[in-house]
């Protein structure tokens, strides 16, 4: 072979090392995510007998609370509350506010900010929508009742780096 076949084929063999290693890396760091909302909807579907599952939510306030959406055996819209060592919540989605409703309800209230993540969580026992936002310079927490749409009083503010 000639000597610029051999470093084609090298520089090549390199580049499928580096993305074989860059995949497995994914996998590695993406694993304990998987690995947590496979045991979220495991537990809902026993503890609630929801069925069909259309979406699962991560969110960390006090401490870890799953949330899973999905219809019950009716056929119902339904979103499951779920933290360690308690009961599971199940709330009908027609009882409360869908992401789409608060999503809207936070852009008429705010019309300036940018939404950095909105989540379905649990805050001092309620069941409500996590939202985290940044306004000018500054990022806050705001929390939203499910049921009702209505913001709670607490606004928490993260200060500047």
């Amino acid at each position: 072979m000639k000597k610029r076949t051999k470093w084609i084929l090298l520089s090549v063999l390199t580049l499928l090392l580096v993305l074989f290693g860059l995949h497995r890396f994914y996998i590695f760091i993406q694993q304990d995510l998987w690995n947590g909302e496979k045991a979220a909807v495991v537990r809902a579907e026993q503890e609630t007998g929801i069925k069909d599952v259309d979406k699962i939510w991560k969110s960390v306030w006090d401490e870890v609370c799953w949330v899973v959406k999905g219809k019950d055996e009716s056929g119902q819209d339904v979103m499951v509350w779920l933290q360690e060592g308690k009961e599971a919540r199940v709330s009908p989605v027609s009882e409360g506010t869908t992401e789409a409703q608060i999503t809207k309800i936070i852009h008429e209230r705010f019309p300036t900010i940018d939404i950095v993540r909105l989540v379905p969580g649990i805050y001092d026992t309620k069941l409500v929508w996590q939202l985290f936002y940044k306004e000018k310079a500054h990022h806050y927490y705001r929390f939203y009742d499910f049921n009702s749409g209505e913001p709670l009083s607490e606004v928490f503010t993260l200060p500047n780096r």
